[in-house]
């Protein structure tokens, strides 16, 4: 899992990134917890994240995310929120409910993993019940984000 997606990325080959994401799309939530994924660089991480099709709810997703950034922060010796800085833009926060916001919230105040400002835009998205501050692709559900009842509130084309 990690050198093809990491050699298709170093080497511009659009079509060896186009099967490995669509692998990686299928069985996400196998693929996260693989030692491959772990080994992903930041800008590969980052390329998978933007995929509307991965097959993982998001809260998972950001475990997932949280697991590759202290490992990468180990083995880079660099601070998490540094190693993960790319990756984590790519997090769909606004997709959480509000009790797995504030839990999630709550360990990042141990590893500062998420910036503060992205949970608060997704704590303005609960409040004003409304796609609010953010891009809007990180309001769009992935094929595995589980339904939340404010999911309603998140599209843009409804009122």
């Amino acid at each position: 899992v990690c050198v093809v997606p990491q050699a298709a990325v170093t080497y511009r080959l659009a079509d060896l990134q186009q099967h490995c994401l669509a692998f990686i799309e299928g069985c996400t939530a196998e693929v996260v917890r693989t030692q491959g994924f772990h080994e992903l660089s930041d800008r590969v991480l980052a390329q998978v994240l933007r995929s509307d099709r991965l097959a993982v709810d998001e809260l998972d997703l950001v475990q997932a995310v949280r697991e590759w950034a202290h490992v990468s922060s180990a083995v880079l010796e660099r601070p998490v929120p540094e190693v993960a800085a790319l990756p984590v833009q790519e997090l769909r926060l606004p997709l959480l409910a509000p009790s797995e916001l504030a839990t999630l919230e709550s360990h990042n105040q141990r590893d500062l993993l998420i910036p503060v400002e992205s949970i608060a835009a997704a704590w303005r998205s609960h409040a004003l019940k409304k796609v609010s501050g953010v891009p809007s692709h990180l309001y769009r559900p992935r094929c595995g984000t589980k339904p939340r009842d404010h999911h309603r509130h998140l599209d843009p084309h409804t009122k």
